[in-house]
């Protein structure tokens, strides 16, 4: 829901008692948690608009970067750093795009995106309106989360 369509809509559900997520309410279709850090939570979908693209959602309310106090600020980049770090090494992107938007879902989140030689967004921004059940093959969705995984706790159980 886009503050475009309804804006008194979205000012109701910018507060945290109305917030989706704050409230913890079911994820979309296919959606999962990947991993836990102490300021954020990792989602992905199989239906994406490119492999890898993942979700860094923050554990405190808040929609723009300057409604987290400091610590807030420093630990949600801070596990923002750590899930791009081993995204690239587990997709061997070139590059990893970081977005954040949430003006469709009011709740602080980052997009990660990794790039590819081959992606079929050369040169300009992910589309993320073009998203495929094809763009995984079989069981390689699967595999994409336990190397996530594998990854992730290697380097937080340090």
């Amino acid at each position: 829901m886009s503050f475009h369509n309804d804006f008194e809509k979205w000012i109701g559900l910018t507060k945290k008692q109305n917030c989706a997520v704050c409230n913890a309410e079911p994820m979309p279709e296919g959606m999962i948690d990947l991993y836990e850090l102490p300021h954020s939570w990792l989602n992905s979908e199989p239906v994406e608009c490119i492999k890898g693209a993942c979700h860094v959602i923050a554990k405190y309310h808040g929609i723009e970067l300057y409604d987290l106090s400091d610590e807030e600020l420093l630990g949600f980049m801070k596990d923002v750093q750590l899930y791009a770090k081993v995204l690239k090494k587990v997709t061997n992107a070139v590059k990893i795009n970081y977005e954040i938007h949430g003006n469709t879902v009011p709740h602080l989140h980052m997009h990660l995106y990794p790039r590819y030689m081959d992606d079929p967004f050369p040169g300009k921004a992910i589309d993320y309106n073009q998203k495929s059940q094809a763009i995984y093959k079989e069981g390689e969705y699967e595999e994409f989360v336990n190397k996530m995984r594998n990854e992730l706790d290697k380097l937080t159980m340090i």
